[in-house]
C-alpha cells in the first residue's frame, strides 16, 4: 500500500494543519483549492448492486469500487479504480442505461507536503459535505500518500485512489520484490512505515481512524438515508492461488474490516446484542489466525496487535457475558417462572451490570487505543514494511504456496482436537472446557482454509465440528454464568433465592447437554480429515 485513507471528524478538520506534528514535518507550501465529485447511477441502483459507482470529478470519469470484489482491497486503501477516462464514452466497461446524479461530495482540498524519517510524502485534506439535495452531512476523508506513488494510483480529485489489482492478489504484493526490483514509482517498505507512523501518531491526537466505508459508499448511504454495506461479513473465503503471505493479509484485511465495521454498532448499542457478538467472533477469529501465521509471520508489530487485540477482547467480553445471562439465561428461567419477584430483582442487578460493561466498552472504543489498533491492522494488512523484521526463514515460508502450509497446520489441529480419545461424557467440566477450546481453534483454521477444499467432506466436517462447538458452548454458558451469578453476590441474602432457581436450570440443561455433547462427538471422530 503507498496511501492510507482515513475519516477525520470534520470538527478536527481545522486544526490538523494547525497541530505541532505537522508542523515540523511541512516540507513545502500548503494548497488549497475547491473540489467535487458526482457519482451517478441508474434510479434502480444497477452499478451499486454490483458493488460499483461511477463517479465524475473535473471532467474526469472513473469507475470505482463501493465494496470489494475479486480482488483484495485492504481497510484504510483507498477506493480502487476500474476504469478512468477523461469521458464518459472511452470508459471501457459497459454501463447500464437511464444514469442519474445520485451523490455528490463537494468540499475544498488541501495539500501538505510533509518529510518524516526521510520519507517524502503528502497529507491530503478534503473537507466538505456528502450525500444530496437536502440529505447532506460533513464529511472529512484525510489521506497520507507516498511521494512516489504513480499517476495510475492517484484519483481525479488527488486522493490517492489505487486502481484494482488481480483477483485474488494484494494491491501491495509488489512491496515482496528487492528494492532493485522495484519499479520506478513504487514506495519502498520505509515509506510505508513512515506513512502509517504518521497515521497513529495523529489518531492519537485527532478523532482519525480507519474508515468503515468508502466515501462513495457514505455519500450513497447519506443521500438514500440508509446505511452502508459491510466490506466484509463472517469468516473470510480465501481465494485460490495465494501464497502464505498473501493469505495472512487477506484473512487479517477482512477480519479488520468486520472488527471496524461493528465497532460504531456496538457502540451505540441500538442494534442488540448481534453486533458485540460477532466483533468479538471477528476479533477471536483474528486472534486464532495470528497464532496460526506467526511462525512464518511472527514479528514486533504482530505482537504488538496482538496485544491490541487482547486488549479489545477483555473489554468485548464482559459486555457479550452478560448479554447471554440476561436475554438468554435468566430469560429462559423467567418464561418458566413469570411471576418469581426475586427472578425480576435478579435481572434487574443483572442488567445493570450489563449497561455498565457496554459502556466500559463503548469508552475504549472512543480511545486513541482502538483508533490506532485500527490503523494498526491495516497496515498489516496492507502494507509489507512489517516484514522488514523477519527472518530469511520466514520470508521463505511466505513465498510458499499456500496448500502444504494449510494441509500441515489443519493436521496440527485435529490431532490435538482428537487426542482426547472416543469417549468424553464422563470427563470434568474442566477437561470439557479444554476439548472446547482446541475444538474452537480448530474450526478457526477450518474456516480459514476451507474454501481451498470445496466439496461435500468439508461440508460435512465444518457442520459436524460446528454442532460440536455448540453443544460445548452450552454447557461453557453455564459456567459463565455461575461466575456472573458470583459477582452479583447472589450467593447469599436477598438474591440466593433467585440465584439457586437460576443454577437449578443450568444444572438440568447440563445434564441434557452432556449426552449431546458425546453424540456430538461421536459423529464428529469418525470423520476423515477433508485435507487428505
Amino acid at each position: 500500500m503507498t496511501a492510507v485513507e482515513l475519516v477525520l471528524s470534520p470538527d478536527d478538520a481545522d486544526r490538523l494543519p494547525r497541530l505541532k506534528l505537522v508542523a515540523r514535518l511541512k516540507a513545502g507550501r500548503l494548497r488549497r483549492h475547491a473540489v467535487a465529485t458526482v457519482w451517478h447511477d441508474t434510479a434502480d441502483g444497477a452499478l451499486a448492486r454490483q458493488g460499483l459507482a461511477l463517479a465524475e470529478s473535473r471532467g474526469t470519469w472513473r469507475v470505482e469500487r463501493l465494496v470489494p470484489g475479486a480482488a483484495f482491497w485492504p481497510p484504510g486503501a483507498p477506493a480502487p479504480i476500474e476504469e478512468q477516462a477523461a469521458t464518459l464514452d472511452l470508459i471501457n466497461q459497459p454501463l447500464p442505461t437511464g444514469l442519474l446524479r445520485v451523490a455528490r461530495f463537494e468540499g475544498v482540498l488541501t495539500v501538505v507536503p510533509l518529510v518524516r524519517d526521510g520519507a517524502s510524502m503528502t497529507l491530503e485534506l478534503m473537507h466538505g459535505t456528502v450525500g444530496w439535495a437536502r440529505k447532506r452531512r460533513p464529511a472529512c476523508r484525510m489521506t497520507i500518500v507516498g511521494q512516489a506513488v504513480g499517476k495510475n494510483a492517484v484519483g481525479a480529485a488527488g486522493t490517492g485512489q489505487g486502481v484494482v489489482g488481480k483477483p485474488g492478489a494484494s494491491e501491495g504484493a509488489a512491496s515482496h520484490s528487492t528494492p532493485n526490483e522495484r519499479a520506478a514509482g513504487e514506495v519502498g517498505p520505509g515509506d510505508e512505515a513512515a506513512v502509517f507512523a504518521l497515521a497513529t501518531e495523529l489518531a492519537e491526537e485527532l478523532d482519525l481512524a480507519i474508515p468503515i466505508a468508502s466515501l462513495a459508499a457514505e455519500a450513497r448511504a447519506i443521500a438514500t438515508a440508509t446505511t452502508p454495506a459491510p466490506r466484509h461479513r463472517g469468516a473470510p473465503q480465501l481465494p485460490a492461488g495465494l501464497t502464505v503471505a498473501d493469505a495472512f493479509a487477506f484473512v487479517l484485511g477482512h477480519l479488520a474490516d468486520v472488527i471496524l465495521h461493528n465497532a460504531p454498532l456496538a457502540a451505540a448499542g441500538r442494534d442488540g446484542p448481534d453486533p458485540v457478538h460477532e466483533m468479538r467472533v471477528a476479533v477471536r477469529r483474528l486472534r486464532s489466525a495470528i497464532t496460526l501465521f506467526r511462525s512464518a509471520a511472527g514479528c514486533p508489530a504482530i505482537d504488538a496487535a496482538s496485544l491490541g487485540l487482547k486488549a479489545l477482547a477483555d473489554r468485548l467480553a464482559p459486555a457479550r457475558d452478560w448479554d447471554v445471562f440476561v436475554a438468554e439465561t435468566a430469560a429462559a428461567v423467567a418464561k418458566v417462572l413469570p411471576d418469581d419477584t426475586s427472578l425480576r430483582r435478579l435481572r434487574t442487578a443483572a442488567e445493570r451490570r450489563r449497561r455498565h460493561a457496554y459502556a466500559a466498552l463503548r469508552a475504549w472504543l472512543a480511545s486513541p487505543d482502538f483508533r490506532c489498533l485500527g490503523i494498526a491492522l491495516a497496515g498489516l494488512a496492507g502494507s509489507r514494511a512489517w516484514m522488514t523484521a523477519l527472518e530469511p526463514k520466514q520470508l521463505e515460508t511466505l513465498a510458499l504456496g499456500l496448500d502444504e502450509f494449510a494441509s500441515r497446520a489443519l493436521a496440527r489441529r485435529l490431532h490435538r482436537l482428537a487426542a482426547a480419545g472416543k469417549a468424553i461424557e464422563h470427563l470434568d467440566p474442566e477437561a470439557l472446557h479444554a476439548i472446547r477450546l482446541r475444538a474452537k481453534r480448530m474450526r478457526y483454521v477450518a474456516e480459514v482454509f476451507a474454501p481451498l477444499y470445496p466439496g461435500k467432506p468439508t461440508r460435512r466436517f465444518m457442520r459436524r465440528l460446528a454442532t460440536l462447538q455448540d453443544r460445548l458452548g452450552r454447557l461453557n454458558d453455564g459456567s459463565v454464568a455461575n461466575g456472573l451469578l458470583g459477582e452479583l453476590g447472589a450467593s447469599a441474602g436477598t438474591r440466593a433465592h433467585a440465584a439457586g432457581l437460576v443454577r437449578g436450570f443450568l444444572a438440568a440443561r447440563s445434564a441434557d447437554t452432556r449426552g449431546r455433547i458425546a453424540r456430538a462427538w461421536e459423529r464428529f471422530h469418525r470423520l476423515e480429515p477433508f485435507w487428505s
